[in-house]
């Protein structure tokens, strides 16, 4: 048997132990690339994160709807994004009392929902609008949320800038073309 000097010891043990935190690092903190190669259940949950521009007037009290999906077909759809989370206000910002409804002026928003896993990175995303206000999302991205909490980006981000026009699906469908850079009305059947 070989024996082993003090240094090569050292090195042994040093490997060890950069293999041991890689490797629980890299469960906690999931990319999204293990989203895409992993055998998913059928229903998975997902945080929708959506910033609402500085824009004046970009804020909304009207009922937004989202869609997305992946390459493969996978669909989601929520009707209606209720119950935000603020992730971010502008400093100094303060909400006049009651419940936060979300979409404010510069305020980032998640909301939690849950429906089909996607087995690809969600390439299509539209807002939906019911209402008259004349809301302005900067942009928006979907987070899987996995079992033990942790998030993970499945989508590309969605840079919107423009005003959301009013009763149509407006977005982006990046799963078929990556030519356009501003958002497009479509008619979807159901």
């Amino acid at each position: 048997m070989t024996q082993l000097s003090v240094n090569q010891t050292s090195i042994l043990i040093l490997l060890t132990i950069v293999a041991t935190i890689t490797s629980s690092t890299a469960n906690r903190l999931r990319p999204a690339s293990h989203v895409l190669l992993k055998a998913s259940p059928a229903n998975c949950s997902y945080s929708i994160q959506i910033e609402t521009t500085c824009a004046p007037s970009a804020e909304t009290t009207d009922h937004i709807s989202v869609r997305f999906s992946d390459k493969a077909g996978n669909l989601v759809i929520v009707k209606h994004l209720k119950n935000p989370k603020l992730l971010y206000a502008p400093k100094g910002w303060k909400y006049p009392g009651g419940v936060y409804s979300g979409f404010q002026c510069c305020a980032v928003d998640m909301f939690e929902a849950c429906g089909a896993c996607m087995s690809q990175i969600v390439c299509s995303l539209y807002l939906k609008k019911f209402g008259s206000d004349e809301w302005r999302p900067g942009w928006v991205k979907v987070l899987r949320r996995w079992d033990d909490g942790s998030l993970a980006t499945v989508s590309h981000t969605f840079y919107f800038r423009t005003f959301v026009p009013e009763n149509v699906w407006c977005g982006f469908d990046y799963c078929h073309s990556k030519e356009n850079l501003i958002p497009n009305i479509a008619s979807f059947h159901g």
